[in-house]
């Protein structure tokens, strides 16, 4: 049995009045799904310095503040279904974000989403969750 261990990453869920920053996954895993910006960590780098990165690389904008909104665990699987790729992803909320709009990075396009326009989408495993409990962390406003 080989022993590895989870990958850390980051999301970030910008809302913009009842719409939500979603990002079209431009590479694997889950390639071509409508998910949160994020990625990686970085060594040396915060979680929140990470999301602020990823959130510029895909999408051009910026934000001013975040609040952590969820912790979720993100499993790819193999056609067997052994786990293939683990990460555990910090999820990050914002309202306020600056710059122009405009898909980059990894991500294929970039594009804000009512809750009924996303029920048409494919998108990755667990993101209305990931969505309702960064919406409810701003609601109560910690960070």
């Amino acid at each position: 049995m080989s022993s590895f261990y989870p990958r850390a990453g980051v999301s970030i869920a910008v809302f913009r009045g009842s719409a939500v920053l979603l990002v079209r996954r431009g590479k694997a895993p889950y390639a071509g799904m409508w998910s949160l910006p994020g990625g990686a960590v970085l060594l040396g780098e915060t979680a929140r310095e990470a999301a602020c990165r990823e959130l510029f690389e895909e999408t051009g904008l910026l934000a001013s503040a975040l609040t952590l909104g969820d912790v979720a665990d993100a499993l790819a699987r193999d056609d067997e279904g052994a786990v293939a790729a683990h990460y555990m992803i910090a999820v990050f909320a914002a309202e306020d974000v600056t710059g122009v709009l405009a898909a980059g990075g990894d991500a294929a396009e970039a594009r804000f989403f009512t809750d009924e326009q996303r029920v048409r989408l494919t998108c990755t495993p667990g993101l209305e969750t990931a969505i309702g409990n960064a919406k409810a962390a701003l609601s109560k406003g910690s960070s």
